[in-house]
């Protein structure tokens, strides 16, 4: 029998943590749960969380291209949409992009650290056909 999980939680390393952590308990409205100088734990949904750690205390390195992308999984993606345009920011597209191959409807902005941070809408259940 596999044991229990509780939920996940993906660190991304910053130079600046400070700007890191406004864009996400400011702009995005997730919900700060740990805040120490050197990490910051945030909450996006029921059991989802996203830590930001201070490249200087972490165990990894800040790369200049970055390799990960967190996907927020949402009811309504154009409604995300008009609301982070709302807030300054520049999504990657002027519009939505529907995909054929999985059905989703998704934007994506870059977050202070440069690291992708993308708003899917699945129009089938994981985008399947």
């Amino acid at each position: 029998m596999i044991p229990e999980i509780n939920g996940g939680l993906m660190f991304m390393y910053y130079d600046e943590i400070g700007e890191a952590a406004k864009f996400y308990e400011e702009i995005l409205g997730f919900e700060l749960k740990l805040d120490r100088d050197w990490v910051k734990i945030f909450k996006y949904a029921s059991d989802c969380h996203v830590g930001l750690v201070d490249v200087s205390m972490g165990s990894h390195k800040v790369m200049a291209e970055k390799s990960a992308r967190l996907q927020i999984m949402v009811e309504d993606a154009q409604a995300w949409y008009e609301y982070v345009k709302s807030k300054g920011l520049k999504p990657s597209k002027d519009e939505l992009k529907e995909g054929v191959t999985l059905h989703i409807k998704a934007f994506s902005v870059e977050d202070p650290g440069g690291y992708t941070v993308e708003f899917c809408e699945y129009t089938t259940p994981y985008g399947d056909s």
